[in-house]
Protein backbone atom coordinates (compact mmCIF):
# COMPACT_ATOMS: atom_id res chain seq x y z
CA UNK A 1 0.00 0.00 0.00
CA UNK A 2 3.17 2.61 1.05
CA UNK A 3 4.61 1.71 -2.73
CA UNK A 4 0.95 2.42 -4.51
CA UNK A 5 0.21 5.49 -2.17
CA UNK A 6 4.30 6.55 -3.35
CA UNK A 7 3.05 6.00 -6.95
CA UNK A 8 0.21 8.50 -6.59
CA UNK A 9 2.10 11.15 -5.09
CA UNK A 10 4.71 10.79 -7.46
CA UNK A 11 2.64 10.94 -10.43
CA UNK A 12 0.77 13.58 -9.29
CA UNK A 13 4.18 15.46 -8.11
CA UNK A 14 5.43 14.58 -12.14
CA UNK A 15 2.14 16.06 -13.57
CA UNK A 16 2.95 19.40 -11.78
CA UNK A 17 6.31 19.45 -13.06
CA UNK A 18 4.84 18.30 -16.52
CA UNK A 19 2.36 21.40 -16.60
CA UNK A 20 5.57 23.58 -16.12
CA UNK A 21 7.63 21.43 -18.38
CA UNK A 22 4.84 22.20 -21.30
CA UNK A 23 5.41 25.22 -21.33
CA UNK A 24 8.87 25.17 -21.79
CA UNK A 25 8.87 22.82 -24.95
CA UNK A 26 6.12 25.17 -26.01
CA UNK A 27 8.09 28.27 -26.17
CA UNK A 28 11.22 26.57 -27.04
CA UNK A 29 9.27 24.54 -30.30
CA UNK A 30 7.57 27.76 -31.50
CA UNK A 31 10.00 30.36 -30.20
CA UNK A 32 13.64 28.93 -29.68
CA UNK A 33 13.66 30.85 -26.62
CA UNK A 34 13.71 28.92 -23.28
CA UNK A 35 11.41 30.98 -20.39
CA UNK A 36 12.53 30.76 -17.10
CA UNK A 37 9.78 33.16 -15.49
CA UNK A 38 7.34 29.80 -16.42
CA UNK A 39 7.41 28.43 -12.83
CA UNK A 40 6.44 32.01 -11.65
CA UNK A 41 3.64 32.20 -14.42
CA UNK A 42 2.10 28.80 -12.28
CA UNK A 43 2.12 30.87 -9.45
CA UNK A 44 0.82 34.28 -10.74
CA UNK A 45 -2.51 32.15 -12.09
CA UNK A 46 -2.87 30.21 -8.93
CA UNK A 47 -2.97 33.94 -7.07
CA UNK A 48 -5.08 35.38 -9.75
CA UNK A 49 -7.12 32.45 -8.94
CA UNK A 50 -7.62 33.05 -5.59
CA UNK A 51 -8.10 36.38 -5.46
CA UNK A 52 -11.82 35.40 -7.95
CA UNK A 53 -12.42 32.92 -5.20
CA UNK A 54 -12.09 35.53 -1.83
CA UNK A 55 -14.28 37.95 -4.10
CA UNK A 56 -17.08 35.31 -3.40
CA UNK A 57 -16.86 33.36 -7.17
CA UNK A 58 -17.29 29.57 -5.73
CA UNK A 59 -17.11 27.67 -9.06
CA UNK A 60 -13.83 26.94 -8.96
CA UNK A 61 -13.93 25.37 -12.78
CA UNK A 62 -15.06 29.04 -13.93
CA UNK A 63 -12.21 30.36 -11.81
CA UNK A 64 -10.37 28.33 -14.07
CA UNK A 65 -11.44 29.45 -17.32
CA UNK A 66 -11.41 33.45 -16.39
CA UNK A 67 -7.76 32.74 -15.46
CA UNK A 68 -6.91 31.15 -18.64
CA UNK A 69 -8.12 33.77 -20.12
CA UNK A 70 -6.75 36.23 -18.54
CA UNK A 71 -3.22 33.96 -18.71
CA UNK A 72 -3.46 34.46 -22.64
CA UNK A 73 -4.16 38.40 -22.37
CA UNK A 74 -0.87 38.20 -19.95
CA UNK A 75 1.08 36.38 -22.48
CA UNK A 76 0.42 38.69 -25.10
CA UNK A 77 1.46 41.62 -23.08
CA UNK A 78 4.70 39.74 -22.05
CA UNK A 79 5.51 39.19 -25.25
CA UNK A 80 5.18 43.24 -26.12
CA UNK A 81 6.62 44.03 -22.80
CA UNK A 82 9.56 41.54 -22.52
CA UNK A 83 10.45 39.18 -25.61
CA UNK A 84 10.09 41.87 -28.24
CA UNK A 85 12.19 44.83 -27.26
CA UNK A 86 15.15 41.94 -26.36
CA UNK A 87 14.89 39.41 -30.04
CA UNK A 88 16.75 41.66 -32.01
CA UNK A 89 20.28 41.16 -29.40
CA UNK A 90 20.05 37.36 -29.91
CA UNK A 91 18.22 33.97 -27.87
CA UNK A 92 21.11 35.22 -24.80
CA UNK A 93 19.37 38.20 -24.30
CA UNK A 94 15.99 36.88 -24.51
CA UNK A 95 16.75 34.36 -21.81
CA UNK A 96 17.91 37.24 -19.80
CA UNK A 97 15.12 38.83 -19.98
CA UNK A 98 12.90 35.90 -18.63
CA UNK A 99 15.31 35.41 -15.80
CA UNK A 100 15.25 39.34 -14.82
CA UNK A 101 10.97 38.88 -15.22
CA UNK A 102 10.88 35.93 -13.30
CA UNK A 103 12.05 38.32 -9.83
CA UNK A 104 9.99 40.53 -10.89
CA UNK A 105 6.95 38.14 -10.95
CA UNK A 106 8.11 36.59 -7.56
CA UNK A 107 8.66 39.73 -5.87
CA UNK A 108 5.57 41.60 -7.46
CA UNK A 109 3.59 38.10 -5.61
CA UNK A 110 4.89 39.07 -2.83
CA UNK A 111 3.95 42.34 -2.30
CA UNK A 112 0.48 42.54 -3.56
CA UNK A 113 -0.14 39.01 -2.01
CA UNK A 114 2.28 38.57 0.56
CA UNK A 115 4.98 36.07 1.01
CA UNK A 116 3.15 33.07 2.12
CA UNK A 117 1.06 30.40 0.63
CA UNK A 118 -2.46 30.13 0.92
CA UNK A 119 -4.90 27.80 0.30
CA UNK A 120 -6.73 27.21 -2.12
CA UNK A 121 -10.43 25.06 -2.37
CA UNK A 122 -9.97 21.67 -4.40
CA UNK A 123 -12.38 21.31 -7.21
CA UNK A 124 -13.82 17.94 -5.18
CA UNK A 125 -12.43 17.03 -2.12
CA UNK A 126 -13.65 12.89 -2.42
CA UNK A 127 -10.99 10.47 -2.81
CA UNK A 128 -11.17 7.54 -5.66
CA UNK A 129 -10.70 3.73 -4.11
CA UNK A 130 -9.36 1.09 -6.50
CA UNK A 131 -8.74 -1.63 -4.16
CA UNK A 132 -5.50 -0.66 -1.92
CA UNK A 133 -5.15 2.60 -4.10
CA UNK A 134 -6.58 5.91 -3.24
CA UNK A 135 -6.30 8.72 -5.79
CA UNK A 136 -7.93 12.18 -5.25
CA UNK A 137 -9.96 13.85 -7.73
CA UNK A 138 -7.84 17.03 -7.32
CA UNK A 139 -4.66 14.32 -8.60
CA UNK A 140 -7.36 12.78 -11.30
CA UNK A 141 -8.10 16.76 -12.41
CA UNK A 142 -4.64 17.27 -13.11
CA UNK A 143 -3.65 14.11 -14.88
CA UNK A 144 -6.48 14.74 -17.09
CA UNK A 145 -5.71 18.77 -18.29
CA UNK A 146 -2.06 16.79 -18.59
CA UNK A 147 -2.98 14.72 -21.01
CA UNK A 148 -5.23 16.81 -22.71
CA UNK A 149 -2.42 19.94 -22.97
CA UNK A 150 -0.23 17.35 -24.13
CA UNK A 151 -2.40 15.84 -26.82
CA UNK A 152 -3.40 19.04 -27.86
CA UNK A 153 0.15 20.52 -28.32
CA UNK A 154 0.87 17.51 -30.24
CA UNK A 155 -1.80 18.40 -33.08
CA UNK A 156 -1.10 21.81 -32.89
CA UNK A 157 2.57 21.33 -33.84
CA UNK A 158 2.02 18.30 -36.24
CA UNK A 159 -1.34 18.80 -37.90
CA UNK A 160 -2.00 22.55 -37.65
CA UNK A 161 -1.37 25.32 -40.16
CA UNK A 162 -0.03 27.74 -37.61
CA UNK A 163 1.50 25.39 -35.34
CA UNK A 164 3.70 24.31 -38.53
CA UNK A 165 4.29 28.66 -38.87
CA UNK A 166 4.92 28.72 -35.23
CA UNK A 167 7.55 26.07 -35.57
CA UNK A 168 8.82 27.31 -39.25
CA UNK A 169 9.35 30.91 -37.41
CA UNK A 170 11.49 29.53 -34.73
CA UNK A 171 13.51 27.83 -37.41
CA UNK A 172 14.14 30.41 -39.55
CA UNK A 173 12.45 33.52 -39.16
CA UNK A 174 13.61 34.86 -42.38
CA UNK A 175 12.62 32.35 -44.28
CA UNK A 176 9.39 32.13 -42.97
CA UNK A 177 8.16 35.90 -43.57
CA UNK A 178 9.47 35.05 -46.91
CA UNK A 179 6.60 32.44 -47.56
CA UNK A 180 4.27 34.56 -45.79
CA UNK A 181 3.89 33.94 -42.29
CA UNK A 182 3.86 36.17 -39.39
CA UNK A 183 6.36 35.93 -37.50
CA UNK A 184 5.80 38.49 -34.65
CA UNK A 185 2.45 36.98 -34.76
CA UNK A 186 3.64 33.25 -34.36
CA UNK A 187 5.86 33.89 -31.34
CA UNK A 188 2.88 36.35 -29.45
CA UNK A 189 0.62 33.40 -30.00
CA UNK A 190 2.98 30.88 -28.53
CA UNK A 191 3.79 33.23 -25.46
CA UNK A 192 0.08 33.79 -24.62
CA UNK A 193 -0.68 30.12 -25.24
CA UNK A 194 2.54 29.12 -22.75
CA UNK A 195 0.89 32.22 -20.20
CA UNK A 196 -2.41 30.55 -20.27
CA UNK A 197 -1.67 27.19 -19.29
CA UNK A 198 0.70 28.11 -16.58
CA UNK A 199 -2.08 30.07 -15.08
CA UNK A 200 -4.37 26.94 -15.77
CA UNK A 201 -1.64 24.97 -14.19
CA UNK A 202 -1.66 27.46 -11.21
CA UNK A 203 -5.22 26.53 -10.40
CA UNK A 204 -5.22 23.22 -10.59
CA UNK A 205 -2.18 23.15 -8.15
CA UNK A 206 -2.70 25.49 -5.73
CA UNK A 207 -4.98 23.31 -3.65
CA UNK A 208 -1.64 20.80 -3.18
CA UNK A 209 1.07 23.20 -3.30
CA UNK A 210 -0.75 26.41 -1.87
CA UNK A 211 -1.66 29.48 -3.72
CA UNK A 212 1.45 31.98 -3.74
CA UNK A 213 4.37 31.21 -1.42
CA UNK A 214 8.21 30.25 -2.53
CA UNK A 215 7.46 27.83 -4.86
CA UNK A 216 8.10 29.56 -8.41
CA UNK A 217 11.87 29.34 -8.64
CA UNK A 218 11.54 25.31 -7.88
CA UNK A 219 8.72 24.66 -10.15
CA UNK A 220 10.86 26.60 -12.76
CA UNK A 221 14.02 24.45 -12.20
CA UNK A 222 11.91 20.99 -11.90
CA UNK A 223 9.43 21.81 -14.76
CA UNK A 224 12.85 22.54 -16.80
CA UNK A 225 14.51 19.43 -15.99
CA UNK A 226 12.04 17.12 -16.73
CA UNK A 227 11.91 18.64 -19.81
CA UNK A 228 15.73 18.32 -20.85
CA UNK A 229 15.48 14.73 -19.45
CA UNK A 230 12.85 13.79 -21.59
CA UNK A 231 13.71 15.94 -24.53
CA UNK A 232 12.75 19.56 -24.64
CA UNK A 233 11.68 19.18 -28.45
CA UNK A 234 9.59 16.28 -27.77
CA UNK A 235 6.14 16.27 -26.28
CA UNK A 236 5.66 13.44 -25.64
CA UNK A 237 9.24 13.33 -24.06
CA UNK A 238 8.45 16.29 -21.74
CA UNK A 239 5.88 14.64 -19.92
CA UNK A 240 7.42 11.49 -19.58
CA UNK A 241 10.46 13.16 -18.44
CA UNK A 242 8.70 15.17 -15.93
CA UNK A 243 6.38 11.79 -14.54
CA UNK A 244 9.55 9.89 -13.94
CA UNK A 245 11.27 13.27 -12.29
CA UNK A 246 8.02 13.30 -9.88
CA UNK A 247 7.93 9.01 -9.51
CA UNK A 248 12.15 9.46 -8.42
CA UNK A 249 11.62 12.48 -6.10
CA UNK A 250 8.72 10.88 -4.35
CA UNK A 251 10.35 7.27 -4.16
CA UNK A 252 13.67 8.81 -3.09
CA UNK A 253 11.51 11.17 -0.32
CA UNK A 254 10.05 7.97 1.74
CA UNK A 255 14.05 6.57 2.28
CA UNK A 256 16.06 9.56 2.72
CA UNK A 257 16.66 12.94 4.23
CA UNK A 258 14.47 15.98 2.08
CA UNK A 259 17.73 18.26 1.81
CA UNK A 260 19.75 14.89 -0.27
CA UNK A 261 17.25 14.23 -3.10
CA UNK A 262 17.59 17.62 -5.29
CA UNK A 263 21.35 16.94 -5.67
CA UNK A 264 20.59 13.21 -6.15
CA UNK A 265 18.05 14.03 -8.69
CA UNK A 266 20.37 16.48 -11.04
CA UNK A 267 22.96 13.93 -10.43
CA UNK A 268 21.07 11.67 -11.90
CA UNK A 269 19.88 14.02 -15.02
CA UNK A 270 23.50 15.04 -15.51
CA UNK A 271 24.49 10.75 -15.52
CA UNK A 272 21.28 10.51 -17.85
CA UNK A 273 22.43 13.35 -20.10
CA UNK A 274 26.08 12.49 -20.50
CA UNK A 275 24.80 8.95 -21.98
CA UNK A 276 21.71 10.61 -23.86
CA UNK A 277 22.37 14.81 -24.56
CA UNK A 278 19.52 15.38 -26.27
CA UNK A 279 17.40 13.72 -23.90
CA UNK A 280 15.11 10.30 -23.58
CA UNK A 281 13.32 11.25 -26.73
CA UNK A 282 15.61 13.82 -28.37
CA UNK A 283 17.73 11.63 -30.50
CA UNK A 284 14.95 9.95 -32.11
CA UNK A 285 12.62 13.21 -32.86
CA UNK A 286 16.42 14.39 -34.64
CA UNK A 287 16.31 11.12 -37.07
CA UNK A 288 13.07 11.39 -38.05
CA UNK A 289 12.92 15.38 -38.76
Amino acid sequence: MRILDLLVSGLTLGAIYALVALGFHLVYRMTGVLDFAQGDKVIIGGLLGLTLVNQGLNTILLVALIVLIAGLLLGIAYDAIVIMPTQNNGHIATIAATVGIMLVFANGGHLIWGPDGKPFPPVHRGVLEIGEMRIGYQDLLIWAVVLAVAVGLALLLGRSRIGRGMVAAATDPLAAQAVGINVSRMRAIAFALAFGLAALAGVLVAPITLAGGALGTALTLKGFTGAVLGGLASTRGVIVGALLLGVFESELAAVIPNSYVDPIVLIALIIVLLVMPNGLFGLRRQRLA
